[in-house]
């Protein structure tokens, strides 16, 4: 069990190392800590919303909830793939207003949506997994992704191609994760 809690923190935390290189390349570490905080906070809560969601709803999925579960996984791992095929941007104007706490707060929003729809995912499914620690390895990898992102950022703020190397990596990952739960190995 403990892989399968790593694994899926592993996956799931990873959206917010892309997010995290675009902040750093803004520079400013001052501001950090409260990224690392923000992101930390959402990436914790935010699962355990997606978890009872999915918990409340299985009974009426009934036997369809693993298939569903796998699904919205693979879904996720669809929009990371066509996030990938895109050209990667960077507007300086966006990032200077998303380091804001108004800003961040924003921009976790739109990124723990795949963390609701995840943990929604893993809520309706048949898993073991403990809720609380789940979030809690979520929300270590989430920070652990931002910080090595905010600093990757900052290093390499010319360069932007990463942007699509990191979706299309969060993608193959959500992608074994619905093959997991597909076969009910999660």
């Amino acid at each position: 069990m403990i892989w399968t809690l790593l694994f899926a923190g592993l996956v799931i935390g990873s959206n917010n190392f892309a997010a995290a290189v675009a902040i750093g390349a803004l520079g400013g570490k001052k501001y950090w800590l409260k990224i690392i905080s923000v992101f930390g906070i959402f990436e914790f809560i935010v699962p355990l919303i997606g978890v009872w969601l999915g918990e409340q709803l299985s009974g009426y999925i009934g036997s369809l909830a693993n298939i569903l579960s796998a699904l919205i996984l693979a879904g996720l791992a669809a929009v990371s793939f066509y996030s990938a095929a895109q050209p990667p941007k960077i507007d300086q104007k966006i990032l200077a207003r998303i380091t804001s706490i108004r800003g961040l707060i924003l921009l976790e929003l739109g990124l723990s949506l795949d963390n609701l729809i995840a943990g929604f995912g893993l809520g309706i499914g048949e898993s073991e997994l403990p809720p609380l620690l789940l979030a809690a390895i979520i929300a270590f990898f989430s920070v652990t992704y931002t910080f090595i992102g905010l600093t990757i950022g900052h290093k390499l703020a010319k360069n932007k191609k990463w942007q699509n190397y990191a979706q299309f990596g969060a993608g193959i990952l959500l992608l074994i994760l619905a093959v997991l739960v597909w076969f009910e190995l999660l």
